[in-house]
């Protein structure tokens, strides 16, 4: 139960900004043609190419709750490669924490080049993971809207994969600093190497604001960074000389400009304790039931109604937030959508082989035609898959394998090793199938009743998405799973430390909808 990646995908996102410890300048090198220059009515708006920035790396520190679990460095520069003029965008990050009484490390280093001029086309990329995860190089060049990626990992063959849709240019390498120039926004479709996908990002000047601190103050400019459908942005400061003030997202996530010694200085964070979100009383796991949350903390942004979950207004700015865990329409035979025609109507997404759930891998796809054997049904089929790797995996908290394949061969994982796992098998016998993530209730060995970090799995048949749990082999996920986001949604991250509950009702659907006696 934990959310291991979600930091470092939120440090990738706001990778390329600046620091406020150190001089701003024009971006230095070859001469630009004099057409180069962008021009609005009476006068030219800056371009990413003249607006002020540091010219030596930039050093950040990425807080937790408030403690420091990770750190990155970034640079723009212009630069003449094989003759050749360029921008080129280098960042590099870690992020180490502690998982389970374990430590874990993820690190990454990215470099993007891009034409030396505004609008410029993103020409190649090379991005390395390190440590927990698994090592992994991902590499490529791009030409007009498709980039040739290559996908490289130790004693794997190495994949090539053809992305399409990028139209990502080097206003993209600054793109919250050039929105806050232009007191406008930055939109653009970038590639992803963490999952190899194409992203809509958008920056988005929202306005001035007065800070103070250390004895000064001074006026800002202020931008909302976000993938494009997200509920929680990243908040961006920055200075009129460039300098970035200060950027978070919710009351979780900040990341600050520091000198690189205070970067490199970390603290001790514990994911688990830092997820754990208080509860009055024990939760019950019977299915049918339907519980009620009283949350504060959750903004109205991620209220989604659907079939599982409610949400309406509390008392005192409170959510309420009731979820229902019934017994499907598909655990009738009868009912069942037939495994051959499970992917009638359904989203690529829900099918297609992903870098995490690699249904295509050999491995994969002959387990999940073994486990699955003859059964007709996808529910059925779905049910037997997530039983076999709740027995196949053994429960190691913060063993982490970012890929299904990975997983199958270490046979060992927590929650996001279990959901990936059992989506990728899925998948492989084309029954729709997402990751879920969220908060589930445990108790541990201190004995309180809580709510932490956990990721499960949807699939769908006769017509709705069934929630299951393959960690806990739960062939209906108890409504204790409070669904908070899913796929490759990483906003809620932002939420991390901000929640809390202050009462719950239990009734228990078996009982005629009784409130259940640990109310």
């Amino acid at each position: 139960m934990k959310r291991r990646r979600l930091p470092l995908l939120l440090a990738s996102a706001v990778a390329l900004l600046a620091c406020p410890e150190q001089r701003a300048e024009p971006l230095r090198g070859p001469p630009r043609p004099p057409q180069a220059a962008l021009s609005a009515g009476a006068g030219a708006l800056p371009d990413v190419l003249t607006l002020r920035r540091p010219e030596r790396p930039e050093w950040f520190g990425i807080y937790l709750a408030g403690k420091k679990a990770g750190w990155m460095q970034t640079s723009v520069a212009r630069e003449l490669r094989d003759g050749r003029d360029v921008v080129v965008g280098r960042t590099e990050q870690l992020l180490k924490v502690t998982v389970g009484g374990r430590e874990a490390q993820r690190g990454q280093v990215e470099e993007r080049i891009y034409e030396a001029r505004p609008a410029g086309k993103l020409l190649s990329f090379r991005s390395t993971f390190t440590g927990d995860g698994g090592d992994r190089v991902v590499s490529g060049t791009c030409a007009h809207d498709r980039c040739a990626v290559r996908i490289e990992e130790p004693g794997t063959p190495t994949e090539v994969r053809s992305v399409e849709g990028v139209t990502e240019t080097v206003e993209e390498v600054d793109a919250a600093r050039l929105a806050a120039a232009r007191r406008t926004t930055v939109r653009g479709r970038q590639l992803d190497t963490m999952k190899v996908r194409v992203i809509e990002r958008e920056d988005s000047w929202k306005g001035r604001e007065r800070m103070a601190g250390g004895g000064v103050q001074e006026e800002v400019s202020v931008v909302a960074e976000e993938e494009v459908g997200d509920r929680l942005a990243v908040e961006v400061r920055i200075a009129d000389d460039g300098r970035i003030v200060d950027m978070r997202q919710g009351q979780a996530i900040a990341i600050r400009p520091e000198t690189e010694s205070e970067a490199r200085s970390l603290e001790g964070v514990d994911l688990l304790a830092l997820g754990a979100v208080p509860l009055p009383r024990p939760i019950p796991r019977e299915v049918p039931a339907v519980v009620t949350y009283r949350v504060s903390g959750l903004p109205q942004t991620f209220w989604k109604n659907d079939a599982r979950q409610r949400y309406e207004r509390g008392p005192s700015d409170t959510t309420l937030l009731t979820v229902t865990a019934r017994v499907p329409a598909a655990a009738d035979a009868a009912k069942d959508t037939p495994v051959a025609r499970a992917a009638e109507g359904a989203s690529p997404e829900d099918v297609s082989p992903s870098l995490e759930s690699d249904s295509d891998a050999p491995a994969v796809a002959a387990l999940a035609r073994e486990v699955a054997g003859e059964v007709p049904g996808a529910y059925a089929a779905a049910r037997r898959l997530s039983d076999k790797v709740y027995h196949l995996l053994e429960k190691a908290y913060g063993a982490s394998n970012d890929r299904a394949s990975d997983v199958l061969v270490a046979k060992k994982g927590d929650c996001t090793e279990h959901a990936i796992l059992t989506v990728a098998l899925a998948r492989a016998l084309r029954i729709p199938a997402r990751t879920v993530h969220g908060l589930v209730y445990a108790r541990y060995d201190d004995g309180k009743d809580a709510l932490y970090w956990h990721a499960w799995v949807e699939v769908r048949s006769a017509g709705e998405w069934i929630a299951l749990d393959p960690t806990f082999d739960q062939p209906v996920a108890d409504a204790s799973h409070i669904a908070l986001g899913g796929g490759d949604r990483v906003d809620t991250v932002g939420l991390l430390g901000s929640l809390a509950i202050s009462d719950v009702e239990v009734r228990d659907l078996s009982h005629g909808g009784h409130p259940h006696p640990s109310r």
